[in-house]
């Protein structure tokens, strides 16, 4: 018998999805704006040592990608943190991104390469990170072990490590005998609730002369 109950939290933080949006936007503001004052100086060629695009339209370009960025977090914050709003905001970073540091590695401008690589970096692993943090997250119980969501210190439980198991309340409760306690809000939950503390208490039971021989 399993038993998988769904839980109502989850990894997703809305005002953390901003952070990393800002960090774009400054970022990208400030290479435009030293690649716009570099751009009329004499010396440019000290840091432009290939130029292949204008270092006056590649200023512009960035400092209006960075305002654009920073208009974006402070006045449409609530649209920002739309999931599906924010997968595309980050894919349209990685695309500037990398064809920033494509031109400014063919110019050989290092310094504005490294940072625009960093950028896209960062924003590919938020892609990526965010997708996991929306997914739903489940305690499943069976007759071998109890596997505990991925928010958890702990992977997994041994039976023999827990006193009690309630699924009471809107809330699971696991009860170890180290004197430490799980506890979750549920989520739809549609589980036969004396079905499964019977079965719980029986695998506790079960497993009891394991926890002696632990603690020995």
């Amino acid at each position: 018998m399993v038993f998988k109950i769904e839980l109502a939290d989850n990894r997703y933080k809305p005002h953390q999805i901003t952070s990393l949006h800002l960090i774009t936007g400054f970022a990208i503001l400030g290479i435009g704006a030293f690649t716009l004052l570099l751009g009329n100086a004499d010396w440019v060629k000290t840091v432009f040592h290939k130029p292949i695009v204008s270092s006056y339209f590649l200023g512009i370009f960035c400092l209006i990608y960075g305002l654009a960025v920073l208009v974006v977090c402070f006045f449409k914050n609530k649209w920002l943190k739309v999931l599906s709003n924010n997968k595309n905001v980050r894919k349209i970073h990685i695309t500037i991104s990398f064809i920033a540091l494509s031109v400014f590695a063919i110019s050989q401008w290092w310094l504005a390469t490294g940072i625009c690589t960093v950028v896209a970096i960062a924003n590919l692993f938020a892609l990526y990170y965010e997708q996991k943090i929306t997914e739903a997250l489940f305690v499943t119980i069976d007759e071998e072990t109890i596997l505990l969501p991925a928010t958890a210190r702990r992977k997994q439980l041994d039976w023999w490590e827990v006193e009690r198991i309630l699924l009471r309340h809107g809330t699971i409760t696991i009860d170890c005998s180290n004197n430490f306690l799980y506890q979750w809000n549920i989520k739809n939950n549609t589980t036969d609730v004396a079905t499964f503390e019977r079965f719980c208490t029986e695998q506790i039971e079960k497993n009891r002369t394991k926890k002696e021989q632990n603690n020995w």
